[in-house]
């Protein structure tokens, strides 16, 4: 079957090959692979996967085989997963059982594969950090895949929303949701404003910054560093406040019952328009590297999905 592979060589660092396909173990489903989104993060560790590992978290399809002890799941079922020992950029899927959402019909598949990681990490720093109606919220890198879920679901708890973008092409997007635009390089230049929680996917430079801008008894949920790089700060810019800074990421913050829970929801809500899931572009795996470095050099806002 063809897959994306981690290829050191590459830039980014995939390359498309056939590679065995995969059979289902104990708890495992094997799907049909009719979508798989496609994450920042993903691309950045490819790099630093055994070459010929096949990459992908998102997946949306049909189940073909059940491993044994799997009884939840039938074949030829509607899916959602999310595959935390990677694999969904492939025309078939392992996935476990224990990750994977039953799909309702309204809910097409390309839609559903944007849902696993970029929802379920929203859905997650909003509710590790408490945010509730009147919060003043800010969300960096809000023009991507986890800010524009962000964004949407920090609205629906009635909190004042923001998002930080870094042109103001990319703020257009931001204000399609409702929310706020802060237009900041994100380079770990001061930030405009005060905010109750701050939702971070950027690091590196920016967390100092971002601290300071954080009001007294705030929260900073920091879930990623796509500036590849450290953060420095005094902590006279956090305890003073009694600010918390709380650190998430989704494959061992979020129990796989509770992820389970959030792809349903989120799927309903997409199938009802009341979550709006911006698919930038799709590409088959045959044609998707370019694609998928435009994605990496931030040239894309929402999400990228691969098909079959």
């Amino acid at each position: 079957m063809r897959a994306l592979v981690a290829d050191p060589a590459a830039s980014p660092a995939l390359s498309l090959a056939d590679v065995p396909d995969p059979a289902p173990g104990p708890g495992q489903l094997l799907l049909e692979m009719e979508a798989a989104s496609v994450n920042r993060g993903e691309i950045r560790s490819a790099a630093k996967q055994p070459p010929g590992t096949v990459i992908g978290w998102d997946v949306a399809g049909t189940v073909a085989a059940l491993g044994e002890g799997v009884a939840t799941f039938d074949v030829g079922e509607r899916v959602v997963a999310l595959s935390p020992g990677g694999g969904s950029f492939a025309e078939r899927v392992v996935v476990p059982a224990e990750w994977t959402a039953p799909l309702p019909s309204a809910c097409d598949f390309e839609t559903a594969a944007t849902l696993p990681v970029a929802g379920v990490t929203a859905a997650g720093i909003l509710r590790l950090a408490r945010t509730h109606a009147g919060d003043r919220v800010l969300v960096t890198g809000a023009a991507g895949g986890v800010g524009q879920f962000t964004l949407q679901l920090a609205l629906q708890t009635r909190a004042t929303v923001t998002g930080q973008a870094g042109s103001e092409e990319r703020a257009a997007a931001v204000r399609a949701t409702g929310a706020e635009a802060l237009v900041h390089p994100g380079d770990g230049s001061p930030v405009d404003g005060e905010f109750d929680v701050v939702l971070d996917g950027i690091g590196g430079p920016m967390l100092a910054p971002l601290l300071d801008a954080t009001a007294r008894n705030g929260r900073v949920v920091v879930y990623g560093n796509s500036a590849d790089a450290e953060s420095t700060f005094r902590v006279e810019s956090f305890y003073p406040k009694g600010l918390t800074i709380l650190g998430f990421r989704v494959f061992t913050s979020v129990p796989p019952a509770q992820a389970v829970k959030d792809m349903a929801t989120l799927a309903d809500q997409a199938a009802a328009g009341t979550l709006s899931v911006k698919v930038q572009a799709t590409a088959p795996l045959a044609d998707a590297l370019p694609l998928i470095a435009d994605l990496y050099a931030r040239k894309v806002t929402g999400k990228v999905v691969l098909t079959r």
